[in-house]
């Protein structure tokens, strides 16, 4: 009940600061990659081994994007600049992303959960869609190296995981894991759709993002209360 309460009470947060309060907004938003990490840390430790170190990465990888996020709501909030501090953070969590979300399918073919040689296919596909998309985000809107960066590791992760959707792992860890895989698709679409909305004034791409992201961190949690026990 009290995950469920939490989620409520984000929720109506975020419902409250659409409508009346920008940094309100921000902040929840922000707050909710701290739930996400709770959920993965979670999750990771009822988890196999073999997977663990990917899933104890990515909630890693979301508590940097929850500092970053936090530093960006302060630099709205208050005449204070965190931008160069708030980049390397933001860079630690995106490589953290990417080194952690590569390594999740190779994990789950190691358990067994994806056919022989499956991860390795699904990194090429990826990689190569992309290095793609990004190109041609380029020719929507320009793009410094760092954005070029961002674009190109969030179309990379949300093709990677969208390919394992539709592969039923077999088993109850199989099952659980899919939850996780689904949450990070929903995370990676958002990151997406902040690429190509970034430019102003594309006030949709600001509540797509968030309620893709939110919902993403929700699914999440909601696996803590639905996991198999011993694993």
């Amino acid at each position: 009940m009290a995950i469920f309460g939490l989620l409520g009470l984000l929720w109506l947060l975020w419902l409250v600061g659409l409508v009346s309060d920008t940094y309100l907004r921000n902040l929840v938003v922000s707050l909710s990659n701290f739930v996400g990490a709770y959920a993965l840390w979670q999750i990771a430790t009822q988890s196999p081994a073999i997977v663990r170190r990917a899933l104890v990465g990515l909630a890693l990888g979301l508590l940097f994007l929850g500092i970053g996020d936090l530093l960006f709501t302060l630099s709205i909030a208050t005449p204070v600049d965190t931008l160069a501090l708030r980049e390397g953070i933001y860079l630690m969590g995106v490589a953290l992303f990417l080194l952690m979300g590569t390594l999740l399918p190779l994990s789950m073919e190691r358990q067994g959960l994806y056919p022989l040689g499956f991860s390795q296919r699904l990194a090429l596909m990826a990689l190569l869609g992309g290095l793609l998309l990004a190109a041609l985000t380029t020719l929507v809107r320009p793009l410094n190296v760092v954005e070029l960066i961002y674009a190109g590791v969030a179309f990379y992760l949300t093709l990677l995981f969208a390919q394992q959707t539709p592969v039923l792992a077999g088993g109850r860890i199989g099952r659980y894991l899919q939850g996780v895989v689904w949450a990070l698709v929903l995370g990676s679409l958002a990151r997406v759709v902040y690429v190509l909305g970034g430019v102003p004034p594309a006030q949709w791409s600001i509540v797509a993002y968030d309620i893709l992201w939110m919902s993403a961190m929700s699914v999440l949690l909601l696996g803590t209360i639905r996991a198999p026990r011993n694993l």
